[in-house]
């Protein structure tokens, strides 16, 4: 099971939203399977359907979080006209295995819907969320 605060969970949700029609991309680190920071980062990817993270931002986030002695707990993207699952393009691009891959839909009737997995092999698991207050 992975822990995800509240507040975490309503960042990433909200930076779907700011982002349409373009997937956002992040970070939530912290230790093992549970999150207490989150991290944005700026999607270069040309075709809005996909996300690459900026590699400037990504390489700083990893070094700043080596050096806090903190772990990438779970990587988030979403699909805005997709649903909360792996795409074809989401397996062949997994780059962290033992991380989370939280996955945020907004192609939902009049609500939001988010998915974790661990993409593993070109193999889905779905895994269970906990979201504390």
């Amino acid at each position: 099971m992975w822990t995800l605060p509240r507040i975490l969970v309503n960042k990433i949700l909200s930076h779907a939203q700011r982002s349409v029609p373009r997937e956002c991309v992040g970070v939530l680190s912290g230790h093992g399977r549970r999150a207490s920071a989150w991290h944005p980062l700026t999607n270069v990817a040309t075709d809005e359907s996909r996300f690459l993270a900026d590699p400037g931002e990504q390489i700083r986030l990893f070094v700043s979080l080596r050096e806090a002695g903190s772990e990438v707990v779970a990587i988030y993207h979403s699909h805005p006209r997709g649903p909360a699952s792996p795409s074809a393009t989401d397996l062949e691009q997994a780059w962290h295995p033992e991380a989370l891959t939280l996955i945020v839909s907004l192609d939902t009737a009049g609500r939001m819907e988010m998915n974790g997995y661990l993409l593993r092999d070109g193999r889905v698991e779905a895994q269970e969320l906990t979201i504390e207050d």
